[in-house]
């Protein structure tokens, strides 16, 4: 008689959620509840009261092995279920924010370039004081279109897992070279470079050299913006014993504490109107975190407002 009571008693317990479970999964098939707009809400909380009513009468299966056994594979069953739910959820969520940013980032320079053509087919094609004025405009905002379609492609690739070319090369003649053809920019606004190495020129490090260009392009590009007229952008190059430590550091505007966590995410602007002001598509840092990523790197920010800010990561020897 205990033995049947009991056999009934974990039949009705571990039947009964594995019945939950089921209608979970036919739900998670069929796509119910999505037009309410709270799919992943309402199953994770079917599911959580699944989980932790298993979890509740845990004890009660430990006179069994056998039973014990599949009892504690239900409960991770149900608790990866939850956590691919989760992922699921959250990726949503991004890439929802993320077609959005693109929508926002977008429109703004095609709206001027828009507004700057119709105004010129309207007779201002005609005034010699105004036409080149907005054709002018209309070419800025076509670069800036440019650059943010080129940044989409190149991050998309990153986030698939590019493959990468690592090969050694000397790390001073490297950064010598990519501040070079940057010089340009900071010329525009009088800023001076400098470039400090303790490493010897025989140094090299480890790394593709291409993608680390595009990370030192990044970096210096948005010092440069933030940096005042006549300011000061110092590379940085110190050994260590396995590694090569690089930073760029600048004594521009800086950033605030609280959005520092933030700063690598796609499209996150700190000031978003004079963000935009300074040009970029806002992938830039996003960019810079992903290839590095994919070297197995981590970049280090430290920043303060109206002193400066200054990015450092490791290459290894």
């Amino acid at each position: 008689m205990l033995y049947l009571i009991s056999f009934l008693f974990i039949t009705f317990q571990v039947e009964n959620k594995i019945n939950a479970l089921n209608s979970v999964s036919e739900k998670l098939k069929s796509g119910e509840d999505n037009s309410a707009g709270n799919e992943y809400e309402s199953k994770l909380t079917e599911l959580g009261e699944i989980y932790n009513s298993l979890k509740i009468n845990e004890k009660i299966f430990n006179t069994s092995s056998d039973i014990q056994k599949i009892y504690i594979s239900l409960l991770n069953l149900v608790d990866r279920l939850i956590k691919e739910l989760n992922n699921s959820k959250t990726y949503k969520v991004n890439r929802s924010e993320f077609l959005g940013n693109i929508a926002h980032e977008m429109r703004t320079p095609i709206f001027a370039i828009q507004l700057s053509l119709e105004t010129l087919h309207d007779g201002a094609v005609n005034d010699a004081n105004v036409n080149m004025d907005f054709l002018s405009r209309a070419l800025n905002n076509t670069r800036r279109l440019n650059e943010t379609v080129d940044d989409l492609i190149s991050i998309s690739k990153l986030e698939v897992g590019m493959k990468l070319s690592k090969r050694y090369f000397g790390i001073n003649e490297f950064l010598k070279g990519v501040i070079g053809e940057l010089k340009y920019l900071s010329d525009n606004k009088k800023i001076v470079i400098n470039f400090n190495s303790d490493v010897s020129d025989k140094t090299q490090v480890l790394a593709d050299a291409d993608k680390i260009k595009q990370v030192m392009e990044n970096l210096i590009d948005n010092a440069v913006k933030y940096t005042p007229e006549a300011g000061t952008i110092n590379i940085n190059v110190i050994s260590g014993e396995k590694d090569v430590s690089i930073s760029v550091e600048d004594n521009g505007s800086g950033i605030p504490q609280e959005d520092l966590p933030r700063i690598f995410e796609r499209f996150y602007r700190v000031e978003k109107d004079r963000s935009r002001e300074k040009g970029g598509s806002g992938l830039g840092l996003s960019i810079v975190k992903h290839i590095l990523e994919l070297h197995n790197i981590q970049i280090k920010v430290e920043s303060e407002v109206n002193k400066g800010t200054k990015f450092e990561f490791a290459l290894p020897r």
